[in-house]
């Protein structure tokens, strides 16, 4: 990282409290001044390389058990599928779903507003008439917290007269074609999975504010911090598996798992806190490069290098 830069104007504009978690769980790593924004960018890029995991998860998720649903109990499904009422939170799923039309609703008319050129702060006319939201609509308005209401225990029964009426047990294999990743009884796997989907919804929300993504409970240095990020991956990771393994084998031939990976490594860290080249490559020998290109594609990693001043890197796309 250039060292030649005053970084306290930066940091001054960057909280304390936000910065101290850095200075805790990174205290391993020399206090210098351009380390410490070395680490923070780096945190950075170890988000993002996150977020396509994340949004390829919550959209499998939530079309896998909706397209099963749909096809068991029709369009709205939500309003005819069986719920045990006796059960703990048995409503929190239908909440989710009023929540979206609620917003689908507020978001209608502030756009007719808009369009009929009335004040935010008049009502419509008695004229327009809020539309009856598709399926398709409602479903996309929803958040990521509402499809793990519907993997609760109120939506399962044991009662084998009674599993046509109840999403589960028996869409388990239909919405996870790899439940037994988890476990090999369908109740006890949707049970481990809905823990796994509360783990990381919490984790979702860290990600998607900009808070740290590492388990501060488990990390005492930056080994531990980035071991917790990379423990989330294949969370992840096995929870696609268990919905669609075509889209995790897709996913992996693309890179994604992998660029995750390598991006939250202590060896991606170090490049972020002292970005010093392996080696140095002139314009007369490029056939140099090819000595260091093993370390790229079997170690995963990205390999620094000068060229003409300037400081690249090498890394295996997929």
């Amino acid at each position: 990282m250039p060292k030649n830069i005053n970084y306290t104007p930066i940091f001054n504009l960057v909280s304390q409290p936000r910065l101290s978690r850095f200075d805790v769980f990174f205290s391993d790593i020399e206090d210098k001044d351009y380390k410490r924004f070395g680490i923070y960018l780096w945190s950075q890029h170890a988000s993002a390389s996150l977020y396509p995991l994340m949004q390829h998860l919550e959209v499998l998720l939530r079309n896998s058990i909706d397209r099963e649903a749909r096809r068991r109990f029709g369009d709205y499904w939500w309003d005819f599928v069986n719920v045990d009422t006796t059960k703990t939170n048995h409503n929190n799923f239908k909440n989710g779903i009023r929540i979206a039309l609620r917003n689908l609703e507020k978001a209608w008319k502030k756009a007719e507003k808009i369009k009929l050129g009335i004040s935010q702060n008049d009502s419509l006319p008695a004229t327009s008439q809020v539309p009856n939201f598709s399926h398709d609509d409602i479903v996309a308005a929803t958040d990521f917290g509402t499809w793990k209401e519907v993997l609760i225990s109120a939506y399962h029964t044991s009662n084998l007269a009674d599993q046509d009426d109840f999403l589960w047990p028996k869409s388990i294999s239909k919405v996870f074609r790899k439940y037994n990743a988890f476990d090999n009884s369908p109740n006890k796997a949707r049970e481990e999975i809905l823990n796994v989907v509360n783990e990381l919804k919490d984790y979702r929300n860290r990600l998607f504010h900009h808070d740290c993504i590492w388990v501060k409970s488990k990390s005492t240095n930056s080994q531990n911090a980035i071991e917790t990020i990379r423990h989330k991956i294949n969370v992840i990771e096995k929870l696609i598996m268990s919905i669609s393994p075509v889209t995790t084998n897709t996913l992996s031939t693309w890179g994604v798992f992998s660029h995750a990976k390598r991006i939250c490594s202590t060896h991606e860290l170090k490049l972020y806190i002292n970005m010093e080249p392996e080696f140095s490559l002139e314009e007369n020998e490029p056939e140099k490069i090819h000595e260091h290109f093993n370390a790229s594609t079997t170690l995963n990693k990205t390999v620094p290098f000068s060229f003409k001043g300037k400081a690249l890197g090498t890394y295996a796309l997929r």
